[in-house]
């Protein structure tokens, strides 16, 4: 059941039709301690998410005022931004230009292959895919 059911006063009504008024009592304690504790945990988060916001505010702030850029942190840490891994070629066709070309098959089918496939006839990419031997 969702909590969501209890938003409707007649929902509520319906189903602690049975309950006494002291086991009410007792539920509306527990559900006044988890309002605290959930109250206290969202304050809590959204303070740390001001603080944060004012640190790195004053971060950049003072990074501007120096000219430095992030790249100018990273190479005093010494962390250095890997190049992105070439894909290996999963496709191999020769142009209308006479040319040999290679496909990863990530993003659209190149222009040039469309090319040949309309030149060819052919309208399955995986014709012109490498085989693994």
């Amino acid at each position: 059941m969702d909590y969501k059911y209890f938003k409707n006063a007649r929902n509520l009504k319906a189903f602690f039709r049975d309950a006494s008024s002291s086991e009410l009592e007792s539920i509306i304690e527990k559900l006044t301690s988890l309002r605290d504790c959930v109250k206290s945990e969202e304050i809590r988060r959204e303070t740390e998410l001001k603080e944060k916001t004012a640190f790195l505010s004053n971060l950049l702030n003072d990074l501007d005022a120096h000219n430095f850029t992030v790249s100018d942190l990273a190479a005093l840490t010494g962390v250095k931004k890997e190049p992105r891994k070439k894909l290996d070629a999963r496709y191999r066709y020769v142009g209308t230009d006479g040319e040999t070309y290679l496909w990863s098959g990530q993003g659209k089918i190149p222009k040039k292959m469309r090319e040949v496939m309309l030149r060819d006839g052919i309208t399955d990419k995986n014709f012109y895919r490498i085989k693994k031997d």
